[in-house]
């Protein structure tokens, strides 16, 4: 008999964690900060040299809006596997934080100008490798 190339079920999401990702599916860039990370300044500073405008979700301010703001970051973590910020989505995909945006930045005007097109489809097939 014949061996099954089976991969591992996926884990169902959190309703927090759908929420987000169709949250991130509305604007071409989204940034969760939080306040005093240098990390995101450096990001939000690189994006605004290059003429990117980006949406920017940060944590703290949503700690006083959000109503059930543990889950919503629990949601984020199941979403991301990251505990750390910043966290950026590009098309509606995570890409990473600063280091991968960095690495990203020769490319994005191609990649924003692909997934605006067609909702993101080229992107996560021509670039999946290097997101």
């Amino acid at each position: 008999m014949g061996q099954g190339n089976s991969s591992p079920p996926t884990p169902s999401l959190s309703e927090e964690s759908k929420k987000i990702r169709e949250e991130v599916k509305q604007h071409p860039i989204v940034m969760y900060t939080k306040d005093g990370c240098g990390y995101c300044v450096k990001a939000k500073n690189e994006l605004f040299e290059d003429g990117f405008t980006y949406t920017e979700k940060n944590l703290n301010t949503l700690s006083k809006t959000h109503p059930n703001i543990q889950a919503h970051l629990q949601g984020l973590i199941d979403l991301t596997k990251q505990r750390t910020v910043p966290q950026i989505f590009i098309c509606g995909k995570f890409v990473g934080g600063y280091t991968e945006l960095n690495a990203l930045r020769p490319n994005l005007p191609q990649i924003l100008q692909t997934c605006s097109i067609d909702n993101g489809e080229t992107l996560r097939r021509e670039f999946a490798a290097k997101i």
